[in-house]
């Protein structure tokens, strides 16, 4: 997994920093739904235009007519409906790529193989190993790796067209000081260049060459990294964004809100060495905080936009010089929609035909392109589904 999704994990943004949805939003939300009927390795970017640098203050600028869903649509449902199923994508080229899917009594891990997506059976003595997954990636079709909390000293690993099980060191996913495993996130470039990143866990990454695993000294233990390549990594750590060529590692600070407010820096999101995004939320007295979008261009950092939702579940990259974000805006509808930044400016789109606008989507950038993958949730005559998504060719 490269670039802006260069280093996945599995899960979703923790429950407690998302904002709860009042029950007459939620029930009149859900009977608008319901009236609509029931239906069923990465090349940098080019550098953002000069509108796009600018600084906008106050409330994202936000165009709120678009009434179609810009491109995206559902490309198919996986599994049966009714049994809570969720997937995350990864990946790594137009031509690869890879998903992980788990419900209540549903496993599954499919790979994109000729412009296809398959299911790649898994033996019934390992479907643990893949219902608590915590980190996964692949570099192509025949090479996947998967970490897991079913038993952390072994890692799941398809290649040659069969599934194996790879002992790790204790190490590589390393652990709470209160118990359990710290969040990882991975990075797969071959067969003999794999990466695992603990987060706020320790300032060392895991690096597997093909023949044995070894510690990789990192400027801090970082709260997010994203990987554009094995010697095109970044880091984050508080405002403190890192980049690493291989050799050494350039510090550049995020600036801080006027007045210096307490503040925190999430959403790391990586295309190129001249091209990082990041999220400062200021942590404002009060109900509501106020967030800005942060494009780093080669040079420094500038303010590009503000949040355009209250709720920020995901961002990737639109391969042009754009972000695509998925969130909820409590008011005026609370219904999670597509935020698309071009040119500075957000414009909301809504959610593809047939996707439960009541559910969060996430989003994955086909490294080298201008398309997008995403997992959404979809409402059939059987109950919700999961949705594969995408936008562009």
């Amino acid at each position: 997994m490269r670039t802006a999704r260069g280093t996945h994990r599995v899960g979703r943004r923790p429950a407690a920093s998302r904002t709860l949805i009042a029950p007459a939003v939620l029930a009149s939300a859900l009977v608008a739904t319901a009236a609509l009927g029931v239906l069923a390795g990465g090349r940098p970017v080019a550098a953002l235009s000069t509108a796009s640098q600018a600084a906008i203050g106050g409330k994202g600028v936000i165009a709120r007519t678009v009434a179609n869903s810009s491109g995206w649509r559902v490309v198919t449902t996986v599994g049966p409906g009714n049994q809570n199923v969720s997937g995350t994508v990864a990946a790594n080229s137009a031509s690869d790529a890879w998903s992980v899917w788990t419900g209540s009594q549903y496993t599954a891990v499919e790979r994109l193989v000729r412009g296809a997506w398959t299911r790649v059976p898994v033996p019934a003595r390992l479907t643990g190993y893949v219902r608590s997954a915590v980190a996964f990636d692949g570099a192509s079709a025949s090479d996947f790796w998967l970490f897991n909390s079913y038993r952390a000293n072994d890692a799941l690993r398809f290649t040659g067209g069969q599934w194996t099980l790879k002992q790790i060191p204790s190490w590589v996913l390393p652990q709470r000081s209160g118990g359990g495993l710290s969040a990882v996130t991975t990075s797969v470039f071959g067969p003999d260049n794999v990466w695992v990143f603990g987060l706020d866990a320790g300032a060392y990454a895991a690096h597997y060459d093909g023949r044995r695993w070894s510690k990789v000294r990192l400027p801090a233990a970082p709260d997010e990294v994203s990987a554009v390549g094995p010697n095109d990594i970044w880091a984050l750590r508080g405002g403190t964004a890192w980049y690493g060529d291989g050799k050494t590692w350039t510090a550049t600070k995020i600036p801080k809100a006027a007045g210096n407010p307490p503040e925190s820096f999430a959403d790391l999101t990586v295309t190129s060495r001249d091209s990082a995004w990041v999220w400062r939320t200021v942590l404002a007295p009060g109900p509501h905080t106020e967030a800005a979008v942060l494009h780093w261009n080669g040079a420094s950092w500038r303010s590009v936009a503000a949040t355009p939702a209250d709720n920020i579940d995901s961002v990737a990259p639109d391969g042009s010089g754009g972000l695509w974000a998925t969130g909820i805006d409590i008011n005026p509808s609370g219904f999670n929609l597509f935020y698309h930044l071009t040119g500075g400016r957000w414009t909301e789109v809504n959610p593809p035909t047939g996707t439960l606008d009541q559910a969060p989507e996430y989003l994955t950038w086909i490294p080298g392109t201008h398309s997008l993958w995403g997992t959404a949730t979809g409402f059939s005559r059987q109950g919700a589904t999961a949705e594969l998504i995408k936008t562009g060719p």
